[in-house]
């Protein structure tokens, strides 16, 4: 956030260095990865950004005390100011794109070079064909390319997640058109998650 900013939130402690800071909380040892953990994080990451322009922390970050934060911070005033203020006030909507039909697959034929080869050209094609519809997605959306994260077939049965960042005032219109394009893909269907504070676009 801004070090301008007033949290105002009881089970936080802003820490300050220059022109930002963070909101951070004691915690004894390390925190779990999972899911009761990662939910706890996520609801505080939201109530945060829900309040004021923020940038998500990454799960798990720990500093001994706070003056180690703060010189965390002060490493890199000058990026998180420029991050707070493209990304800050922005969410960011998570859509699943998955195959309605099941990808043809090879099946293995013990340790055959061809069989490798064949199963290789499968997925190199089942890529190539994700790539195309998350263009066309894209092409729908009608936003800047550099607003959209995306990964390629990262599961069975999934052709794409891709990231939408957006404003508030804009997530409806975005919500109608994945909702459309999904309805009329005859390749894949559209899950739409969201709104999250901007998780994919914060390095």
């Amino acid at each position: 956030m801004r070090a301008s900013d007033d949290p105002r939130f009881a089970d936080l402690v802003a820490v300050r260095a220059g022109a930002v800071a963070a909101l951070a909380s004691e915690y004894a040892g390390a925190p779990r990865p999972d899911e009761a953990e990662l939910r706890a994080h996520d609801a505080i990451t939201r109530r945060v950004h829900d309040a004021m322009p923020s940038l998500p922390a990454r799960f798990g970050a720990l500093f001994d005390d706070p003056a180690a934060l703060r010189a965390a911070l002060a490493a890199r005033d000058a990026q998180l100011e420029r991050s707070i203020e493209a990304l800050g006030t922005r969410i960011e909507l998570a859509v699943t794109l998955r195959w309605r039909a099941a990808r043809p697959r090879v099946a293995p034929r013990g340790e055959s070079g061809r069989a490798y080869l064949e199963e290789r050209a499968a997925r190199e094609r089942e890529r190539s064909e994700a790539e195309q519809i998350v263009e066309r997605l894209v092409t729908q959306l009608a936003c800047e390319r550099a607003l959209i994260r995306e990964r390629m077939c990262p599961h069975e049965g999934v052709a794409a997640t891709v990231a939408v960042l957006t404003t508030r005032d804009e997530e409806m219109n975005v919500r109608r058109r994945v909702e459309s394009f999904g309805r009329n893909a005859r390749e894949v269907t559209s899950d739409l998650y969201g709104p999250f504070p901007p998780y994919s676009f914060v390095s």
